[in-house]
């Protein structure tokens, strides 16, 4: 009879605390995706004003690169389509090595790998931060090629964080995903909704940061000119101090249990 009673019992106790724990474990997750939609995008927002300022190119996604290198190869402009080719080669390499990055990282079992990337971005904020005006890290098709890997491997970086959900600088995608989270809103309930809510602010998020960091970079820029770069490059280095910290205590947490 104690059996039973103890075997009817059991699953309902050990069930709740289960959805507690998973409940507490999907808010700390959800906060984590929430920092990342902020600061992300607020880097690739000063970075693309102050790229327009620099060069006149638009330095955090590649959409507009697909028509000026069919102008170019069509005009026979062979250099010119071959540059842009590179600067559209670039933002794939930040990618690609954001992710083999993270891939390897969760093969090898080493802990870190994934800050690689992040510390090679704030390396190349740093080095055309500090350049002077006829350094060689200005150079019309080596600067532009230089942001695009960098803002590559951030969307990656934000992208594999939130599975997906949303990148740091394509804010076409977002806008156009958000209208469609809104609309899914309005036929869903329960969980359903509750889970596409979430959604809808992280995008939300996305827009308003990258919004925030192209105004703080039009205010900024007249003063610190090149020196700007140096601003997502602190911020950049501030994730890698957070994830590092970030880690260890959830290291120590498994330890001491």
């Amino acid at each position: 009879m104690k059996n039973r009673w103890y075997n009817y019992l059991k699953p309902p106790i050990i069930g709740e605390i289960r959805i507690r724990s998973n409940e507490k474990i999907r808010r700390r997750s959800f906060r984590v995706k929430m920092l990342y939609a902020f600061v992300y995008p607020f880097s690739s927002g000063i970075v693309i004003y102050a790229g327009l300022m620099t060069f006149s190119v638009v330095v955090t996604n590649v959409t507009g690169l697909l028509p000026q290198i069919a102008r170019d190869l069509y005009s026979g402009n062979l250099y010119t389509a071959g540059s842009i080719f590179l600067w559209l080669f670039a933002f794939f390499l930040g990618g690609f090595f954001a992710g083999w990055c993270v891939e390897r990282e969760k093969l090898l079992k080493w802990r870190y790998l994934h800050l690689l990337p992040l510390a090679v971005v704030a390396g190349i904020f740093t080095f055309v931060g500090m350049a002077t005006g006829n350094s060689a890290a200005l150079h019309p098709v080596a600067f532009p090629g230089m942001m695009l890997f960098s803002i590559g491997i951030q969307n990656a970086m934000v992208s594999l964080t939130t599975s997906s959900l949303i990148k740091a600088s394509q804010m076409t995608g977002v806008v156009n995903e958000l209208g469609v989270d809104i609309a899914e809103i309005f036929h869903s309930e329960g969980e359903k909704r509750r889970l596409i809510q979430r959604e809808a602010l992280l995008r939300l998020i996305v827009m308003v940061s990258f919004l925030t960091g192209a105004m703080v970079s039009v205010g900024v820029f007249p003063r610190l000119n090149n020196h700007i770069y140096l601003i997502p490059a602190g911020i950049i280095v501030a994730v890698m101090i957070y994830d590092t910290w970030r880690f260890k205590t959830k290291e120590r947490v498994v330890t001491e249990k």
